[in-house]
């Protein structure tokens, strides 16, 4: 059993001995077999077999698993486990079935069966439709109906038939999907696909924003989900470039597509939130507003979209001689150091030297209202004694930041509450 399934989940046993106290066979499919031929750690266990989920919910009913049903239409049930040391686990079971669709990434109908290779036609890429019997203790030889152990061996990604149109015109998303597999497996399309995927990539247009985002956010960080795959291809570059070929990237995001940024995801070691800071400079050509807009309408969190757009403005703040010593520090020590990362992956050397020399020049400034060594409890006796009004706070605040940034006045209290003393002196 080394590097299987039950090495690296053994709680699934427990699943196994339900499932065969009651005489119902039970097979792993998907990801849980296809990582550990890859050498691979698992991610989502998905299970699925001819039992229909009435009859999961019977037999689980008492035992060490409790199912709960999640879409009873579809075959699907949850299959959770606590294993001896407290923690929860759960495995997707579904009912093999057969799919039939009209528009959509989602059948509209569906057909119950006890036929495995019925089931894999149904599924998508061939390293997808991998499935193993799980017994008590063991695990069943790989069970192979659509050439995916082969496909692995050489490398590639293909369909589970070997004309992709039949299964890429009944899902849209799967075109992104097969750029992520590309991008997160290191596997090559083929042709075959690849020619497929052209002629489909319109379908990407009926597709919810929320679907596109979630596959377009896994290609974008796929370097980073299986970092000890030695790789033929650069993982994020990959992907991209796929979605550029075959015409899906301006179902995406109305922006130019931006090869040179693409290229230089994966080198960059950043210390800030890695997802906003690849959408940013991926669309970079974008101004800062349009940026945050098109990620909103992707339904992207508020906060990667502000994140992304601060730190675009970043990358166009730095690119050029403009700005001094105050608009530096209002940008943020975190968007001077993403931006001098991103220009020395994009082999920038100037704008990537003034961002380092921002750094080290304005070490010690203070780069945030935080920062500052005095706050509004300090100041505000002396508007008080001046009978000036609170709603100046503001103003002197931003004076003092600005004085301390520049280097005009020491960032230290008694000096600031002068400067303060002078700046309250001079609007009188």
């Amino acid at each position: 059993m080394k590097n299987d399934a039950l090495t690296g989940a053994p709680w699934l046993l427990a699943v196994a001995r339900v499932f065969e106290r009651a005489g119902e066979p039970v097979y792993l499919v998907g990801g849980a077999v296809r990582n550990p031929l890859m050498g691979l750690p698992l991610s989502d266990v998905d299970v699925c077999g001819p039992a229909r989920p009435e009859r999961v919910m019977a037999l689980c009913e008492g035992t060490e698993v409790r199912a709960v049903l999640r879409a009873a239409h579809f075959g699907t049930v949850e299959l959770h486990v606590t294993d001896v040391d407290g923690a929860r686990h759960m495995a997707e079971y579904t009912t093999f079935r057969e799919d039939s669709y009209r528009c959509g990434h989602r059948p509209d109908a569906v057909r119950f069966t006890t036929d495995l290779g019925v089931d894999a036609l149904r599924r998508d890429f061939s390293v997808n439709a991998l499935y193993r019997r799980l017994h008590d203790g063991a695990l069943g030889p790989v069970i192979d109906p659509t050439g995916g152990q082969r496909h692995l061996e050489q490398g590639v990604l293909h369909t589970v038939t070997p004309d992709p149109d039949r299964v890429l015109r009944d899902d849209g998303l799967r075109i992104l999907r097969a750029a992520r597999f590309q991008a997160e497996l290191d596997l090559a399309p083929t042709p075959a696909l690849l020619d497929s995927l052209a002629r489909h990539a319109l379908l990407l247009r009926d597709i919810a924003c929320e679907r596109l985002r979630d596959e377009w956010q896994k290609i974008l960080l796929a370097d980073l989900r299986y970092p000890m795959l030695r790789r033929r291809a650069p993982a994020t570059a990959s992907g991209l470039k796929t979605l550029r070929d075959c015409g899906a990237w301006p179902c995406l995001v109305d922006a130019p597509y931006d090869g040179e940024a693409a290229a230089a995801l994966a080198p960059l070691d950043w210390e800030v939130a890695p997802l906003a800071g690849r959408l940013a400079l991926l669309l970079r050509r974008l101004e800062p507003p349009a940026l945050q807009s098109a990620l909103l309408r992707l339904r992207f969190s508020t906060r990667d979209a502000a994140l992304a757009a601060h730190y675009a403005a970043a990358l166009r703040y730095f690119a050029t001689e403009q700005g001094g010593a105050f608009e530096t520090v209002k940008l943020g020590r975190d968007a001077a150091a993403y931006a001098s990362a991103a220009f020395q992956a994009l082999g920038d050397a100037a704008a990537e030297a003034r961002a380092a020399g921002a750094l080290v020049a304005l070490g010690d400034a203070p780069w945030s209202l935080r920062e500052l060594a005095v706050g509004g409890d300090a100041l505000m006796p002396l508007l008080a004694a001046r009978g000036v009004p609170a709603r100046q706070m503001g103003r002197l605040l931003e004076a003092l930041w600005r004085m301390a940034a520049e280097g005009r006045v020491k960032n230290e209290p008694a000096a600031l509450l002068g400067a303060a003393d002078e700046w309250l002196n001079r609007i009188e």
